[in-house]
């Protein structure tokens, strides 16, 4: 099956795959806190869906709840085709070996070099190649990064920026076909966001990747994002290109903002 939706940066109208994420009716609380309330989304092969709303409005929870993070209280969220909250552990850790997720805080091993890193997705999901096709995958991901230089150095000796970067390595040393991006460009400064940004839009065209981010960043969902979900009050409040949400328009007026 396939989907056509606008796309503001390559014409009128783009084809993409059928459905890989589907989050229908879904509610998750913490206590009286409750932050999602009947969320629905659907996410289709070959989008990258940009996921705004305010600090605290269970944007990170929802894509911890996609990947099992996270139980939720109610509702249904099936990643190629298999519910989430039915999976037995071992077909769930299989699963997540499909789905690349960078972390807001980056989540590197700090007693383990950049090396390490890139390595223990491999030992971890029983990957069995030899010590040279381990070795030729770090480094090859590593160039995708711009950091082979890195690849002997302790997280400890890393920047904000160059953190990031290895994390999102690591994310894509299993070749996934699912990205999760948990606010990718919080903590950087304007040139350090641009040059994560455009590793991004790279990832998704050298591995051809669905992707969900997770941010508050505008100038991030106007570039990477295909489409675009607004989280207000739980809910997916607004869906659609950033033209169709009118946020260049009159960006005050709109529910996010306020």
């Amino acid at each position: 099956m396939i989907f056509r939706s606008a796309d503001m940066k390559n014409g009128p109208a783009v084809e993409y795959g059928e459905p890989v994420i589907e989050i229908t009716g879904v509610y998750k609380s913490f206590g009286s806190n409750h932050v999602l309330k009947d969320f629905n989304l659907t996410i289709n092969r070959g989008e990258n869906v940009v996921v705004l709303g305010k600090s605290g409005c269970g944007k990170s929870v929802l894509i911890k709840c996609i990947i099992g993070l996270l139980s939720y209280d109610a509702g249904s969220i099936k990643v190629f085709g298999n519910e989430i909250s039915q999976l037995p552990i071992a077909e769930l850790d299989e699963l997540r070996a499909r789905i690349g997720f960078v972390f807001q805080s980056s989540a590197l091993y700090d007693s383990m070099t950049v090396r390490e890193n890139l390595e223990f997705p491999l030992r971890r999901h029983g990957k069995h190649k030899s010590k040279s096709e381990v070795q030729g995958l770090v480094e090859e991901t590593l160039k995708d990064v711009g950091l082979l230089d890195a690849i002997n150095l302790m997280p400890s000796e890393l920047s904000g920026g160059m953190r990031k970067r290895i994390g999102l390595a690591r994310s894509l040393i299993l070749h996934p076909e699912i990205m999760l991006y948990d606010e990718p460009t919080t903590g950087l400064d304007p040139i350090t966001s641009g040059e994560i940004i455009n590793l991004m839009l790279n990832v998704q065209k050298k591995y051809n990747t669905t992707s969900i981010t997770i941010s508050h960043d505008m100038h991030c969902a106007k570039v990477t994002g295909n489409r675009l979900a607004i989280i207000v009050n739980g809910v997916n409040y607004s869906d659609g290109t950033f033209e169709e949400l009118s946020i260049i328009d009159d960006p005050q007026t709109h529910p996010f903002f306020e």
